[in-house]
Order: C-alpha cells, then structure tokens, then sequence
C-alpha cells in the first residue's frame, strides 16, 4: 500500500470513529461533506463498507433535519440540499431531487435576499446562488421548484455586490432566467477542496476539523482523491 492511500485509510478510520458524534450536519463542517467523502472513497476503493457508512450519515442527518436550522451555506440548508442534489446527481443515492428537496427549497424562498448585505459563498448571497444554480443544472428552466421572481430578487441584491466577487454567479443566474440550460458549473465546494493545503508528513500531527473547510480531514482525503468538479 502506498503513502497515499496509507493516510486515506487513516483518514476514513478517523472519520467513522468521530463524524457520528458531531452535531454539526452541514457541508463544509459537518455530516453531509463527510458523507460526500466516504461515497468517493468507496468508489475509489471498492470496498462497501464506506458506502454503508455514509448511508448511516445521511439516516442520521434526515433525522437530524430541521426547517428552524440556519440557511447558510456552510452549515445550513442551503449546503445541505446542495450536497443532497450533488448525491443524487452523481448516483450516490436514489431519490427525486425535487420530491426530496421540496421542503428545503421552500424554507430557503422564505430568506428575504433583498435584505442581505453578506455576499459570501459561506454565509451570504454566493452561497444561496450557488445552490440555486445547482438546481437548475442539466435541464429545462420550469420554475415548480426555485420562482422566478425569487432568482431575480436574488440577481438584483447579488448586484449591490462592489467587489464584484458575485459577477459569475450573476452571469449563470441570469441565464437561468433567460431560459438557457446550464451545462456546465464550477461546483464551489470542490473549488474549496482544490485549495486545501497540507503537508503529507503531518497530517495527523494537528488537531485539524472532520470536514472539508479548513483543511478539514475530509477535504484532506477528497483532495487526495483527485476528486474535482463533475
């Protein structure tokens, strides 16, 4: 066994030894992120023991669930729906994504974005943006699920944004609008995964988060996975 895959086997010991007793469900922190890790794993691994184990993760996170949770991105609804679509898409699990997501997408239309000022993907406007976009990948513009008049309530507080830093999102949202198939997206998650830094030799050395931000173990392990945007 080489190096590399000497630590992902450390890496998903410790994962499955800790990430149950985190109460932290979302992406980039918590459960849903770590589930995202060990479904790669097992695909690069071939072995369904890792597969079983994020399957108890998600149980866990579908109980833990709850409409009263924040919206951010980064440990709220929006990342996890967003994680839930990216599952489905890529077969990881079975489920209409408009019958599973249904609820979480009505909760999320409730957050009056014509009133936020905080722009970031982790807990701002990027990041409702980012799991709007993700809904709408790959096919026809139907407006059950996400309003239209939701997305340019959305498109219209994403341009009060001076650093321009929401201008490619902006760009996707308005041809989503315009009523164009979105093909291809630059999942941020895995933008944040391809600059996880760590040193090789010291991985273990650090008390560091189960996750994917930060440099988390789980980012740590999709990196070296070579995992990217699909």
């Amino acid at each position: 066994m080489n190096t590399k895959d000497k630590i992902l086997q450390r890496i998903s010991r410790y994962l499955m030894l800790h990430s149950s007793f985190s109460y932290n469900i979302g992406l980039l922190n918590g459960k849903i992120g770590i589930a995202i890790f060990f479904y790669h794993y097992m695909k690069y691994s071939g072995r369904k023991i890792y597969s079983d184990f994020a399957d108890e993760l998600i149980h866990e996170i579908y109980k833990e669930i709850h409409v009263n949770m924040s919206l951010n991105f980064k440990d709220g609804l929006c990342g996890i729906a967003w994680g839930i679509e990216y599952l489905i898409k890529n077969n990881f699990i079975e489920g209409n994504p408009d019958e599973v997501l249904a609820d979480l997408d009505k909760r999320i239309m409730e957050w009056d974005v014509r009133r936020i000022t905080d722009y970031s993907l982790a807990t701002g406007l990027n990041g409702i943006a980012s799991y709007v976009i993700s809904r709408f990948e790959n096919r026809k513009n139907e407006y059950d699920f996400i309003h239209q008049d939701y997305i340019f309530d959305l498109i219209d507080a994403m341009k009060r944004n001076k650093e321009n830093t929401s201008l490619p999102l902006i760009k996707i949202l308005e041809n989503i609008v315009n009523r164009r198939i979105i093909t291809k997206i630059d999942d941020p998650v895995f933008k944040i995964i391809n600059q996880t830094k760590y040193n090789m030799k010291k991985i273990f050395e650090s008390s560091r988060s189960l996750g994917i931000d930060k440099s988390g173990y789980a980012g740590i392990g999709l990196k070296l996975m070579k995992i990217s945007c699909q």
